[in-house]
C-alpha cells in the first residue's frame, strides 16, 4: 500500500503531462473577466528576467512580524526526512491586524503581482518559513528544481533576519535566459549540483543576500531555484500569487480561510474592487 502511494504521488506531483491534464481540467477558464489596471515596470522586468528586486520593508513592520513568530519557531523540532523547513502562519492569524498579512496584501507586493498577471492573479499561499539547519545528503527542494504549480508564479521573499553569507541560506536562482539552457523533461527534475553546472555551462548562478526586511521578486516556475540550505536558522515570509487557471488549487490555508481572507483584504485594500479580491481568492460573486 505504501509503494502505490508512493506510485501515486510521483504520478500526480512529477509527470509534467499530468500537471497540464490537470489545468485543463481544473474548470476555471471562464472565471475571470475583469482587467485590473495595475502598471508597473516590476512587472516588465520580471516577465523579461524571471525576477527583480523587491522592496524593504520598514523596520517596525518586521520588528512585529519577528516578535508575533520567533516564540513559535523556537518550539520547532527539526525533522530528520522530508523538508527542512515549516510555515508558521496559522488560521487565527488571518486578520487585518496580522502584520504578515499586512505586508500582503499591501501595494508593494499585491501590485506588482496583479500587474504580472495582466489583473489575474490568484493568492497561492502567504508563509512565515522557518527554515533549520541540515547535514547529510541535499533533501528535496534543497536540489535544484522549478516549481511546477503554474506555467507562470510570483514568489515575494522577505528576510525575517540578515542572510549576508551562504551559511544563513540565501535564496539561489539563475534567471529565466539562464533556466532555457537547462534540459527539459516530462519528468518534473531535482538536480544536484554537479549536473546542474554541467547543464547550466556559462550561465550565472545568482544568491539573495539581504537584511532582514529586504526583498526579492522570483518567478519560481520559470528561474530554477534552490533554498533553506542553512548553516544557521533562517526565518523568510514567501507570499506567492500564481494565474487564474493553475495546476493546482491554493494551499489548504487559503483554501479553508478564503472568507476570513477577503474580510482581511476589505480592510487592508478599500481601494480594490470586491470582484477583484474575490477572484483573487477564487471566491465566486457576490
Amino acid at each position: 500500500m505504501a509503494l502505490l502511494r508512493e506510485i501515486a504521488s510521483f504520478v500526480r506531483w512529477r509527470l509534467v503531462p499530468v500537471r497540464y491534464a490537470t489545468r485543463v481540467t481544473g474548470g476555471s477558464w471562464a472565471r475571470r473577466r475583469e482587467r485590473f489596471p495595475f502598471r508597473t515596470a516590476v512587472s516588465d522586468a520580471i516577465q523579461q528576467q524571471g525576477h527583480h528586486q523587491g522592496p524593504t520593508f520598514s523596520p517596525d513592520l518586521v520588528a512585529a512580524i519577528n516578535a508575533a513568530y520567533r516564540p513559535r519557531a523556537s518550539t520547532v523540532k527539526p525533522k530528520e526526512r522530508g523538508a527542512p523547513f515549516v510555515n508558521l502562519m496559522r488560521p487565527e492569524d488571518i486578520d487585518s491586524g496580522n502584520p504578515v498579512m499586512k505586508l500582503a496584501f499591501s501595494p508593494e507586493v499585491l501590485d506588482p503581482a496583479a500587474d504580472y498577471f495582466g489583473g489575474t492573479p490568484t493568492l497561492d499561499s502567504i508563509q512565515v518559513l522557518y527554515s533549520w539547519p541540515t547535514d547529510g545528503p541535499l533533501r528535496e527542494s534543497q536540489k535544484w528544481h522549478k516549481d511546477y504549480g503554474d506555467t507562470r508564479s510570483f514568489h515575494c521573499i522577505v528576510y525575517l533576519n540578515d542572510v549576508l553569507k551562504d551559511e544563513e541560506g540565501p535564496f539561489v536562482y539563475v534567471d529565466k535566459r539562464d533556466t532555457r539552457r537547462i534540459s527539459k523533461a516530462p519528468i518534473i527534475r531535482r538536480i544536484p549540483d554537479d549536473r546542474f553546472a554541467r547543464e547550466l555551462g556559462p550561465g550565472t548562478v545568482r544568491s539573495f543576500y539581504g537584511k532582514a526586511g529586504e526583498s526579492v521578486f522570483v518567478d519560481p516556475a520559470v528561474c530554477y531555484h534552490y533554498g533553506s540550505r542553512c548553516r544557521t536558522p533562517r526565518l523568510a515570509i514567501f507570499v506567492t500569487f500564481n494565474s487564474h487557471v493553475p495546476f493546482v488549487p491554493p494551499v489548504d490555508l487559503v483554501c479553508e480561510n478564503r472568507q476570513k481572507l477577503l474580510e482581511a483584504a476589505r480592510t487592508l485594500r478599500p481601494d480594490l474592487s470586491e470582484s477583484f479580491l474575490r477572484n483573487l481568492l477564487t471566491l465566486p460573486s457576490a
